[in-house]
């Protein structure tokens, strides 16, 4: 069986964008897993990858890292229910996967990020804090007071995927694909981690984003 391994928080809580557009992929593509647990303390999991980042598929004796390789390796190991209907569809899914990393991760994580060590237990909490203000150069609180500016910004940016939305039902067309997990793992970031109401519950994405989360459940 297929073992999906993904970031973990206190009380089991799977939050990583990534992990959650590859589980969906699984999901949609009927394919049978099993998902391992991998905190930010437990790296030592999946140093069978040669590398220190979540997700990692594994499979029999093969393994792929980073989603993107992921997405690709499903398709081509499993034909049916293909992520990529077309080429069309495949460049349109590595520009998301490229634009929600670069763009649109970076803009959500000044929303939450005083919030993530609240779902992190002592010791990846330690590590997430020490990390993240390396990288940002100051405290993890620094964005607290400039939330609702921040969220401006990420509304507006959505703007096309929400007109996509408006128009089709869901980014893919009128059925959810790989478009729609890859945008998706965005959101489901943000409302696991935080309590910040970053969408109204009359947007066409949040109710977009209601439609998808029922597929998690599975």
């Amino acid at each position: 069986m297929i073992q999906l391994y993904e970031l973990s928080g206190k009380n089991d809580l799977r939050f990583s964008p990534p992990c959650c557009s590859v589980k969906l992929c699984l999901i949609h593509k009927n394919i049978k897993f099993e998902t391992v647990p991998v905190k930010f303390s437990e790296k030592n999991k999946i140093s069978f990858s040669n590398q220190k980042l979540v997700p990692v598929l594994k499979f029999k004796d093969e393994f792929v890292s980073d989603s993107w390789n992921i997405y690709n390796w499903l398709d081509e190991n499993f034909n049916h229910n293909k992520l990529f209907v077309n080429e069309n569809s495949k460049n349109f899914s590595y520009f998301l996967y490229l634009w929600t990393s670069r763009q649109l991760l970076p803009v959500l994580f000044k929303i939450i990020a005083d919030e993530i060590p609240n779902i992190l237990e002592k010791k990846d909490r330690d590590y997430f804090i020490k990390t993240r203000e390396e990288r940002i150069n100051g405290p993890i609180t620094k964005y607290k007071t400039q939330k609702d500016i921040f969220a401006k910004e990420f509304r507006k940016l959505i703007n096309p995927i929400r007109k996509l939305i408006e128009k089709n039902g869901f980014i893919s067309g009128n059925n959810p694909n790989i478009e729609d997990y890859i945008f998706f793992g965005n959101l489901k970031w943000v409302y696991s981690c935080s309590s910040y109401q970053l969408l109204v519950s009359d947007d066409p994405v949040y109710k977009w984003y209601s439609e998808i989360i029922k597929l998690t459940s599975k």
